[in-house]
């Protein structure tokens, strides 16, 4: 398998949001249960939104030294999967002027994602990347916007980043999302992010509905699996860490998976063809990052530094599901491989499972009523606000690595600055 591309990361910090020339002071509403227009959890003296690194340190000239125990996503260090993480770390350390230490364990180390809720309240993780689609009973509502992201529809950049803006406002407009978390004692700082497009990556093309039915496709949502039965195929619940054996052997013929995934499983390498679509996505897999019971007792300013890498978060999100489509097409080209669209008669299907899950989460109570035309709505509008930024797709999947700018590290700054700017700036801590 090849080994994951990263490039050294060009030192920025989260002031260059002033490029937008926006400088606020607070906004209204905390970001924290309790801290909402307050002092902010354990006091102190914050900082404008926009200021520079000198005055971002000079509002820790009087906080204490802590530190902060991270339990980022990434199994190491290195790789795409680690550019967020990166990210955070620096933000911290660096511009609290050194009185934060971000203590880093990877590959799950402390807690496994089944257990991290618990670790977050009891205190053994004070911030996390978490995947409540492993807990649909403790987090309904997270997991019903897991079926929300159905609707997004899938190009290789614009809708990318138009599809995780659109879920990423939506969210933080729910307010029923965020209180399912606070009143858990989680704090939601990027309370859903929807990771990248899922596409079935299998031994063999699948294309149009027959290809599908029958098959084993492993699944790693209700939603996916609802999905795939209105394509007749058979879904298989499997663990993550069992696929690659499992497509080896022939045991299951797909499995549903974002890039950066299967590139970090190595599933490319034993399911080769790529099916995607276009008015309708599977399914995604997403996470977020929460803190924990510490929240509440941060002085503003460390609430404050914490909340603002958000919008690094966001951007390096992206820069990792996008660099990974980058990595998967030089992959499945060396591999022999090929990216589909699926068939439309097989999208069709598609689509119409995909409503209905929607629907059914919004009589529950799970979703917003009309939410089945918010979705796309909001993607459309993020489309438009994507293009006006200057981003375009100018090519597909398969030629991704044609003509994408990996190497371009501030590529995706513009559309994070806009994304926190217009979404998360209004539950800043003040």
């Amino acid at each position: 398998m090849k080994p994951s591309r990263i490039s050294p990361r060009t030192t920025r910090t989260i002031a260059a949001a002033a490029v937008l020339a926006v400088t606020m002071s607070g906004c209204a509403g905390g970001a924290g249960g309790g801290t909402g227009g307050g002092d902010g959890g354990g006091g102190g003296t914050g900082y404008e939104y926009g200021a520079s690194p000198d005055e971002i340190k000079a509002a820790f000239a009087d906080v204490d030294p802590l530190t902060i125990t991270y339990q980022p996503s990434a199994q190491s260090s290195e790789g795409i999967d680690a550019y967020r993480a990166a990210a955070f770390i620096e933000n911290l350390e660096t511009l609290s002027d050194g009185k934060i230490t971000v203590d880093t364990t990877y590959g799950q180390g402390i807690a496994g994602y089944d257990e991290l809720p618990d670790a977050l309240v009891d205190g053994r993780v004070d911030i996390a990347y978490m995947l409540p689609i492993y807990q649909p009973d403790q987090f309904p509502v997270f997991h019903a916007w897991v079926g929300g992201t159905t609707l997004t529809g899938t190009s290789p950049l614009v809708d990318e980043l138009a599809a995780s803006a659109a879920i990423g406002q939506l969210t933080w407009e729910d307010e029923n999302l965020l209180s399912e978390f606070r009143d858990q004692g989680i704090e939601p700082l990027t309370p859903f992010n929807s990771a990248g497009a899922i596409m079935g990556f299998c031994g063999e093309q699948h294309v149009d509905a027959s290809d599908w039915a029958g098959g084993q496709v492993r699944a790693s949502s209700q939603a996916q699996i609802t999905q795939l039965n209105a394509l007749d195929a058979s879904p298989v619940s499997l663990e993550y860490t069992e696929t690659f054996e499992a497509l080896q052997r022939g045991t299951i013929d797909c499995t549903m998976s974002a890039a950066l995934a299967a590139e970090t499983a190595g599933v490319l390498e034993v399911a080769p063809h790529a099916t995607y679509t276009t008015d309708v996505t599977f399914a995604r897999g997403p996470g977020g990052v929460y803190a924990g019971s510490a929240w509440e007792s941060w002085p503003l300013a460390v609430q404050q530094l914490v909340f603002d890498s958000m919008e690094d978060e966001f951007t390096q999100a992206r820069r990792g599901d996008l660099d990974a489509n980058y990595v998967a097409a030089e992959q499945i080209r060396e591999q022999g491989g090929s990216f589909s669209e699926m068939d439309p008669d097989a999208q069709s299907a598609l689509l119409d499972a995909s409503q209905g899950i929607v629907q059914d989460a919004a009589a529950e109570g799970h979703l917003p009523e009309g939410t089945v035309d918010a979705i796309p709505a909001a993607v459309e509008e993020w489309r438009g606000t994507v293009e006006e930024l200057g981003y375009e797709d100018q090519g597909t999947f398969a030629d991704y690595d044609e003509w994408y700018p990996m190497d371009d590290e501030e590529y995706l700054a513009p559309v994070g600055s806009t994304y926190f700017e217009e979404v998360m700036l209004p539950h800043r801590p003040s």
